[in-house]
């Protein structure tokens, strides 16, 4: 009696075993040819997203339609994740892009945050330092940079023109994912990404050769 309650109590642990292997769970970065007609470099895309660090993406281009964060949503949700996408800019920027999920992307519109940096800078810069650690996803619009000067970036600007999301890239030591667009060319380009362990020296320095790294992926830093 004594074998069979332990034969018995074997398989009753085995399924547990098969379980916990059965929850892992296997991403499926299962792009459109939409998708892939419409963007180059979507294999670095899929290295971010596969992981659980949190990362930034860096806009250079003016996209109305959020073309990138709306399939960064929808993968997202294809493949159950924690993870959340939040665009990042001022506030007539976040409203123009509001009203333009609304009316042609409504069942979108939930599926993302968007974090008003004209709000108290300090207090905006905790919050993304808080979601990048969690694990989220940041949409820097290219305008963030101009508008943005929490305290850290105010001591640089009579030196170099930082781009905030080298300072959020630092300050979380998590990576960049910059995308652009070719000249007379509507395919976006997804780059490299770029890691904050790349540079040395103090946080102005790291902060320094981290957007000057950036800013050659372009013939024009401010370039659409």
């Amino acid at each position: 009696m004594g074998k069979l309650n332990f034969l018995l109590a074997e398989d009753y642990i085995k399924p547990k075993i098969y379980f916990h292997s059965k929850q892992q769970n296997i991403f499926d970065a299962s792009y459109s040819s939409s998708d892939r007609s419409q963007f180059e470099g979507l294999e670095h895309l899929t290295q971010l997203l596969r992981s659980s660090t949190g990362f930034i993406v860096n806009a250079f281009q003016v996209d109305y339609y959020q073309t990138l964060p709306r399939l960064i949503a929808k993968t997202l949700k294809e493949n159950k994740m924690h993870k959340r996408i939040y665009v990042l800019g001022p506030e007539l920027s976040l409203s123009i892009l509001k009203r333009s999920s609304k009316t042609v992307y409504e069942k979108h519109f939930q599926e993302f945050g968007y974090i008003n940096i004209e709000q108290a800078y300090d207090n905006v810069l905790k919050q993304c330092l808080a979601l990048l650690k969690e694990g989220h996803i940041l949409y820097v619009l290219p305008e963030a940079s101009i508008c943005w000067n929490p305290e850290p970036l105010i001591q640089f600007k009579n030196k170099f023109t930082p781009l905030c999301s080298t300072l959020l890239s630092q300050e979380a030591n998590v990576p960049i994912l910059s995308s652009s667009t070719k000249e007379n060319n509507d395919k976006f380009i997804l780059h490299e990404p770029n890691m904050p362990q790349q540079y040395i020296g103090d946080l102005e320095s790291r902060i320094e050769q981290q957007s000057d790294a950036i800013y050659s992926l372009l013939e024009s830093p401010f370039s659409e």
